[in-house]
């Protein structure tokens, strides 16, 4: 099985070129812009090409069974980045890849396309969809286009994904606990909260590689068990011997961010993250993975202990 990764560069699609090439013949789809030192040190095969550009895309595709289409835009201030790179380039691929002959494409999607959920109960594949941030209708925009290509396919949604090398927006909130022992939340911190270590979702990205009985469905991967913010919060404490104290915030804020990200996006598509972070601490996102478990044997090897403790190691070897 003759493996494409794109957004390999990235966070999770290191570790993904890392656990797949141990197995199978992997590719990365890398831009010539991209920092690709990790990636030498594996036994993949590199190759230039960009989504936005088409007819890189052909020779990168070569040979290819399964694509696992990582690559997409997550914190960018600007809005048009999110269309350029989820939908655009999410479209691209999937064009040039209908010239090929592809047994599967795994696309990785987000939580972010499900409706807020205010009351506490766990989100399912079945859950309503309606996403109220530009990138979460990026994600949902690209999915459509997934399922509608005549190719075969496997969404995966995932929720926030931790683990070395996660992205400063995520690693913030572990500094502040760690190195000025207190985080701050917004509300009573007792909203439930699905993460996922990030070895945990790339197994069950692995295991998707053989099924042939998960084509055309979609599944939610994370950690097996949805805490809260206070959860959370005291496992950082317990890994890392450190009395953090949780600051509460107004529950108000939760809708004056939302409000400023609305105003900000409308009146200059700009776009930002942090602000609707905020939102969401007022929001449910548990996860359900019950489907997953059921028909893929998915099941998190690491645990939200084992998960923060290799996280927290990671950061304190001064890996950053």
């Amino acid at each position: 099985m003759n493996v494409l990764i794109t957004g390999a560069t990235g966070f999770i699609g290191k570790h993904l070129a890392a656990s797949l090439s141990k197995t199978y013949p992997v590719r990365c789809l890398v831009r010539k812009t991209s920092d690709i030192k990790e990636l030498r040190n594996l036994n993949v095969d590199l190759i230039y090409g960009d989504l936005l550009d088409k007819n890189s895309l052909a020779p990168a595709l070569d040979g290819i069974d399964l694509i696992f289409h990582l690559a997409g835009e997550v914190y960018s201030k600007k809005g048009a980045d999110y269309y350029n790179t989820n939908i655009l380039g999410t479209k691209n691929l999937l064009e040039v890849s209908k010239g090929k002959n592809l047994k599967k494409i795994v696309y990785l999607s987000s939580v972010a396309v499900y409706k807020p959920v205010k009351e506490k109960k766990l989100l399912t594949e079945e859950s309503e969809c309606g996403p109220i941030t530009v990138y979460g209708k990026s994600k949902f925009a690209a999915e459509t286009m997934v399922k509608q290509s005549n190719i075969p396919f496997v969404i995966v949604r995932a929720p926030v994904i931790y683990g070395p090398y996660q992205p400063p927006i995520i690693n913030n909130f572990f500094l502040n606990a760690l190195k000025r022992k207190k985080v701050y939340i917004v509300g009573d911190g007792h909203n439930l909260r699905s993460i996922c270590f990030v070895k945990n979702l790339t197994d069950g990205l692995s295991q998707l590689i053989n099924k042939s009985d998960t084509e055309g469905k979609t599944y939610l991967l994370s950690d097996d068990t949805a805490y809260t913010f206070n959860e959370i919060t005291a496992t950082i404490s317990k890994v890392s011997d450190l009395n953090i104290r949780i600051v509460y915030l107004p529950s108000m804020l939760a809708g004056i961010s939302w409000q400023i990200y609305r105003l900000m996006g409308n009146f200059f598509n700009l776009y930002f993250v942090g602000l609707y972070g905020i939102k969401t601490m007022q929001l449910h996102l548990g996860c359900d993975i019950t489907k997953a478990a059921k028909e893929m044997a998915y099941k998190p090897s690491i645990s939200l202990e084992a998960g923060i403790k290799h996280t927290v190691e990671w950061i304190e070897n001064g890996s950053l």
